[in-house]
């Protein structure tokens, strides 16, 4: 099973771009994660990740039209490795599922 859930806070405003190999409507947006945790003294410590997620079609559109920078989101997505040429790289992208825009 492949399947990753997150929440975070987009960090750009969202625009579609229209892939050039099938016309499909397409954007690629990152999340800021944020994780709190206690080090061995006991002190909280504040963590941010940021990951890189990819929507197609109609959740492209959705994402542009109603999602602005800094809305927190909720994302469904499977983890995918990126390629050219046959090679794999060693770069880690997520493809939305579903979300949902929460602010």
């Amino acid at each position: 099973m492949n399947k990753c859930i997150f929440l975070g806070k987009l960090t750009h405003q969202p625009a579609v771009e229209i892939d050039q190999d099938t016309g499909t409507p397409m954007l690629v947006f990152e999340l800021e994660i944020e994780e709190f945790r206690r080090d061995k003294v006991g002190n909280k410590k504040r963590t941010l990740t940021l990951l890189q997620f990819e929507a197609w079609d109609t959740a492209a559109l959705t994402i542009e039209k109603y999602a602005c920078e800094g809305d927190l989101m909720s994302v469904e997505s499977s983890a995918r490795s990126s390629y050219v040429d046959g090679q794999e790289y060693d770069f880690t992208y997520f493809r939305v599922t579903s979300f949902k825009i929460l602010s």
